[in-house]
């Protein structure tokens, strides 16, 4: 290709393979990416690693293919994409939409390099319920915040405008200026909570977006969100925070080192993150009652050292047990996803999730599956077995 564009922040380049000379004037808008001959130097190498992941990139958004065939996984339904690629590149949100008492999953799709929706899908079988309008531009930038929070599917996006949505039809209900950016959006007392990046809290009506008073210090409870650290149930922190919730400090726990540690809300263990302290570095899991360990062991249930360490520390929590993902050092063997029993720290079950890019929007849990997003597609496990179910988008 002579040019790529960026799906991330939209910014166009030209390909210069050094093969001849040009003298023709840049476009506006538009700067060089050197692609560096097997010989070229060092700085010409990252610029060649750059260049491949735009042109990467753009070949992904701009391919438009059909995809309905079944996955490789046993017993797995059909990919749900049909014509152009259609991506789910969210964080799942988990909620019961059309009224079967079963949960469904809500979050951001997109076709890339064209549009992009809120969309809701059968938490059973992953078919669509309901897609929103095309969103704006703001709306779909990684500042934007979305939720789902007493009936309203709420979407703030980069200049503060939060656009309230109906849970059971995707419909637009209303909307309202906030005038700062959104870092957070939570469930008071009957009323919708957005707390923004000033540290002001916005209380809203649910049935028309009209302001509320808040109470000082008013309790705000997480909500499903596209925020990966807190959903229904849990919350997670960083070490700094440690010690405020009666945890180990960072080095506490022998052989380890937790950067971060998942809070479930109610009575039981707590579960810290992080990676082995002595020997070759491997991700670790342990569980603690305050300061006293109840078990520890490493995430992976596959050869350690085929396993990368550096990463997201994600997690996710329910009904007892704990869910963490890990990722293969050979890229071609994509991410895994372990399970374990949070009171005895039985390994209930490993899988692999993918053998495609390890690029990750985030998890979240029901009481039956596990849903876990990747750039391009969300796939959804028993959270009993292990067993995928289904996927939602297209495989990158």
């Amino acid at each position: 290709m002579d040019a790529v564009t960026c799906h991330y922040c939209g910014a166009r380049s030209l390909i210069d393979r050094g093969k001849k000379p040009t003298t023709a004037p840049i476009p506006q808008g538009m700067h060089v990416v050197r692609v560096a001959p097997p010989s070229g130097n060092a700085a010409f190498t990252v610029a060649g690693v750059v260049a491949g992941m735009m042109v990467i990139s753009a070949i992904a958004g701009s391919l438009a293919f059909s995809r309905s065939g079944a996955s490789s996984a046993a017993g797995a339904r059909p990919l749900l994409a049909a014509g152009p690629s259609m991506y789910f590149d969210d964080r799942p949100m988990i909620a019961d939409v059309n009224g079967d008492g079963a949960p469904d999953v809500i979050g951001k799709s997109s076709i890339p390099a064209r549009e992009a929706w809120i969309g809701a899908y059968d938490g059973r079988d992953g078919k669509p319920i309901w897609k929103t309008a095309v969103l704006a531009k703001d709306a779909m930038t990684h500042e934007a915040k979305r939720a789902v929070v007493l009936g309203r599917v709420i979407s703030v996006d980069a200049l503060g405008k939060a656009q309230a949505y109906d849970l059971r039809t995707g419909n637009p209900s209303w909307s309202v200026l906030l005038g700062e950016k959104a870092r957070r959006v939570c469930q008071g007392d009957g009323v919708i909570v957005v707390e923004t990046v000033d540290d002001a809290k916005h209380g809203l009506d649910p049935a028309s977006g009209a302001r509320r008073a808040l109470a000082k210090d008013a309790a705000c409870k997480p909500v499903p969100s596209s925020n990966a650290d807190e959903a229904p149930g849990y919350k997670l922190i960083g070490w700094s925070d440690f010690d405020k919730h009666g945890l180990p400090a960072l080095h506490g726990i022998e052989g380890m080192t937790a950067h971060h540690a998942l809070v479930p809300s109610g009575p039981g263990p707590r579960f810290m993150l992080g990676r082995r302290s002595k020997g070759s570095q491997v991700k670790m899991v342990a569980a603690v009652d305050r300061k006293k360990v109840l078990w520890k062991d490493v995430v992976p249930g596959v050869d350690p050292l085929t396993t990368k360490v550096m990463g997201s520390e994600d997690a996710a929590h329910e009904g007892g047990l704990l869910v963490v993902p890990y990722d293969m050092k050979d890229h071609g063997q994509g991410t895994r996803l372990a399970c374990f029993d949070g009171g005895t720290g039985k390994r209930l079950w490993d899988v692999q999730i993918h053998k495609r890019s390890q690029v990750s929007h985030g998890i979240a849990t029901s009481a039956d599956s596990v849903f876990y997003a990747t750039w391009t597609a969300l796939y959804v496990f028993s959270l009993k077995t292990g067993e995928l179910r289904y996927t939602i988008g297209t495989e990158f």
